[in-house]
């Protein structure tokens, strides 16, 4: 699993939820460096926050999506309401999109289950 957040205590936090649940996790700051990232480490879920520095939510989506195709799951997360992000965030390929402050067991429900989980 890939996460794509600027703020580091929310990038933390993912990483310690989603490392406890059992995935593999890298967490990269930047969406110009998620797409290198994303190259390399080949997830199966991307994480990706809408306001980015540099590269935005959007912008790595597409991108992502141009190269790795549709069987990547990617999960955009906005502290934002604006039906116009939400409606580019669409636009670009994400699968969900779930809103901050992002609790537990709403992004779980999006997850892929992994072998043993229970």
């Amino acid at each position: 699993m890939l996460i794509v957040e600027d703020d580091p205590d929310n990038r933390e936090t993912l990483t310690m939820l989603l490392e406890l649940d059992g995935y593999t996790v890298r967490a990269i700051a930047e969406g110009d460096k998620a797409l290198a990232a994303a190259e390399a480490f080949q997830p199966a879920v991307v994480l990706v926050d809408l306001k980015l520095p540099g590269l935005d939510g959007s912008g790595v989506t597409r991108q992502l999506r141009s190269t790795l195709g549709t069987a990547l799951v990617i999960i955009a997360i906005t502290g934002s309401t604006s039906s116009r992000d939400w409606d580019d965030m669409e636009v670009a390929g994400v699968d969900f999109v779930l809103t901050k402050p992002l609790e537990a067991e709403s992004l779980r429900r999006f997850l892929p289950r992994l072998e043993g989980a229970g």
